[in-house]
């Protein structure tokens, strides 16, 4: 069995993928560079290929979207965010519509980085990667993308990757002990656990 991934930074080895060691399972990373959720559905990006039965193809968009850019419509981020969840599961549908069993995953957001936390100061001095908003804000963004992505994999049938939770500090935001110390989860022990219990289902 294969899982694909298809996403931007965090649908690649920044990611912790290449660190998942499951018997009988090879992982592919497809990485899109500099891609949004928002523009994976407007451009109706055709990404999957080379995909065989019983393989699992999991999506891995949106964090990019929160930091940088849902902000500029802070007045009407809700419903930016619906219109950006409606078009992204529209997209994902026509991608994995011409395969036959096949399991659809669709990763979580990330917790959004704290960037006040005094670990992450670095990050200030004009070493890290840009964002909109304060904390409190992108994870309010987060937190609602998440809720949606939730209830949109109930109405296509595809799975919710989600373990949001188990990469949180205790205000909410990303842990960085299971961090690369900037925006990414890099140790992948949650993402392995999820797995292990969705293949031994």
């Amino acid at each position: 069995m294969t899982l694909h991934t298809y996403g931007d930074s965090h649908a690649a080895h920044y990611g912790g993928w290449n660190k998942i060691k499951i018997d009988g399972l090879d992982i592919k990373l497809n990485h899109i560079p500099g891609k949004l959720m928002y523009s994976f559905g407007r451009d109706m990006m055709n990404v999957v290929n080379g995909v065989c039965l019983d393989d699992m193809v999991c999506f891995c968009f949106g964090e990019i979207d929160c930091r940088c850019h849902i902000h500029k419509y802070e007045l009407n981020w809700k419903t930016t965010i619906d219109d950006i969840i409606i078009k992204y599961f529209q997209n994902i549908k026509i991608n994995v519509d011409k395969f036959n069993n096949i399991k659809v995953l669709v990763f979580n957001v990330v917790p959004p980085l704290e960037r006040e936390l005094p670990e992450n100061l670095w990050i200030e001095k004009g070493n890290g990667l840009p964002s909109l908003g304060s904390d409190e804000d992108r994870k309010k963004y987060t937190l609602y993308m998440n809720t949606k992505i939730n209830e949109f994999c109930e109405k296509y049938g595809y799975v919710f990757f989600n373990i949001y939770d188990k990469y949180v500090n205790k205000r909410g935001y990303l842990s960085v002990e299971l961090s690369d110390g900037n925006c990414h989860i890099n140790n992948p022990i949650y993402m392995q656990e999820f797995l292990l219990n969705l293949i031994n289902k």
